[in-house]
């Protein structure tokens, strides 16, 4: 399971988001902001970090990996996209974090497995369809 290199880079977004649990969005003279201040930011974290734990062990199960792995891009992708906008629509005197860069390595690193994901399957399906071919 670890050697495969899909299973590094869903571990790796695993990680980057759960990162966010302890790591501040934005920071100014006076305050500070952190993801989980946010209720709809804090469903965003754990579905994804979820999400990317569970296609860990779903290894056996290539196609159903794959589509949870979209499912966690279409969130990461939803949820970096909010960043932007709140990125855009700051207080001049606020900072963002580097943190905030995180959903889109993590978004890099989930396409990445699933590229890798497929082509296992593929390679999966060309080794059945030459065992079928044998059997004849």
């Amino acid at each position: 399971m670890v050697q495969r290199i899909q299973t590094l880079f869903l571990l790796g977004a695993f990680f980057l988001n759960g990162s966010h649990f302890f790591s501040t969005m934005a920071y100014s003279v006076s305050e500070q902001v952190k993801y989980t201040q946010f209720t709809p930011f804090l469903i965003l974290i754990i579905l994804s970090t979820i999400i990317s734990f569970l296609s860990i062990f779903l290894y056996r199960h290539r196609i159903v990996q794959i589509r949870a792995s979209v499912f966690n891009s279409v969130i990461l992708a939803a949820y970096q996209i909010w960043i932007l906008y709140l990125f855009f629509t700051r207080p001049q005197e606020s900072v963002f974090s580097v943190t905030a860069l995180f959903p889109f390595v993590s978004l890099v690193l989930t396409i990445l497995a699933i590229k890798y994901i497929a082509r296992d399957e593929a390679l999966v399906r060309s080794l059945n369809s030459l065992r079928k071919s044998r059997k004849k």
